[in-house]
């Protein structure tokens, strides 16, 4: 097949550091081209970086927020490189206008991945939508939304050294933002009297500076800021757990998956796609609240971090999600016909 991606705008792909719709791009894209198809992406590419796929950077840098002709040249760029494609996997939701005003587009398997809530108008206009959780899916058919398939994001496994030996601190990979619950993370640290790695960038200055910062003392409370993709897995695999106590139904988290890869078990609590990616009591533990936080930090040590590559391999791998992504590919393509 001839596959273009219409990677987002708001950071690289590869992403630098942050940037879970890229990354998971990024790894579908070379999955896919070990898998025999030819396949361009769209997107901001950093300048020195080697992919194995077609790449054509729409602007050169990322746009943090873009705006009406951000989006329309966008949109230009898709229309011009989307007549040599059989599939249009569009990953940045304003893309997906484009589907319904060009008629030949129709000959073609055109889809969106939703990272995030789609509009009402985004939902209206009829392409196929592909959920990345159950608990997404759930939450869009609550809104009469229906999706064509559940494909969870997955990862290069052979990017992510496994490690059964453990070091003695914890660690937060993600943004440093309330709605992330990284201040849980530290209360929990803290009243367990244990090291707290953070990692990731500041996504809203105010909550750092009055929730996060007064607590970093650099021994038992360290903040790294963000870091490149090789430091992120040495600290993943070397911590005791992933804490994940995010505060919302959030539809899928890439970084638990990175963090079982290592062979590293997730606390996290007991909401959106957390409870399909952890197995209680097996590769993690579903908690409530900081004092059950607690009582899984003491009761990780029992955890067998083979358990949590295996469920990598079995369900979140990159050659798995390619293979479901072809699968639905094809199945769109023989509808167009």
């Amino acid at each position: 097949m001839k596959i273009l991606h219409a990677s987002h705008i708001s950071s690289y792909t590869p992403p630098k550091g942050y940037g879970g719709v890229e990354l998971m791009v990024d790894t579908l894209a070379k999955e896919q081209i070990r898998r025999g198809h030819r396949v361009l992406v769209l997107g901001v590419k950093p300048r020195n970086a080697e992919v194995p796929y077609e790449f054509e950077s729409v602007f050169e840098e990322p746009v943090k927020r873009p705006d009406v002709k951000h989006k329309v040249k966008y949109l230009w760029k898709l229309l011009l490189k989307s007549r040599d494609f059989d599939v249009i996997h569009i990953h940045f939701q304003p893309l997906a206008l484009i589907t319904s005003i060009i008629k030949w587009l129709r000959s073609k398997a055109v889809l969106l991945t939703l990272h995030a809530d789609p509009s009402d108008l985004i939902a209206r206009l009829g392409v196929p939508l592909v959920a990345i959780s159950e608990s997404q899916r759930r939450r869009l058919e609550k809104r009469g939304i229906k999706v064509v398939a559940v494909i969870y994001n997955g990862i290069d496994v052979t990017k992510y050294p496994f490690r059964l030996e453990k070091e003695d601190f914890f660690v937060y990979v993600g943004r440093i933002d309330e709605t992330k619950g990284v201040h849980i993370a530290v209360q929990a640290a803290k009243r367990c009297n244990e090291k707290l790695v953070i990692i990731g960038p500041i996504a809203s200055r105010s909550y750092f500076e009055n929730f996060i910062k007064p607590l970093i003392d650099n021994e038992n409370i360290v903040y790294l800021g963000e870091v490149d993709f090789e430091t992120k897995v040495e600290y993943l695999s070397r911590a005791k757990a992933l804490l994940y106590p995010v505060q919302y139904e959030e539809f899928f988290g890439i970084v638990m998956v990175e963090a079982l890869a290592t062979g590293t078990p997730v606390i996290g609590f007991a909401k959106g796609s957390v409870v399909e990616i952890v197995r209680d009591s097996v590769t993690g533990f579903l908690v409530k609240d900081v004092d059950e936080i607690c009582q899984a930090m003491k009761r990780v040590d029992k955890l067998d971090g083979r358990e949590c590559r295996k469920d990598v391999e079995e369900k979140f791998s990159s050659k798995i999600m390619a293979k479901y992504y072809e699968d639905l590919y094809q199945r769109l393509l023989n509808e167009s016909v």
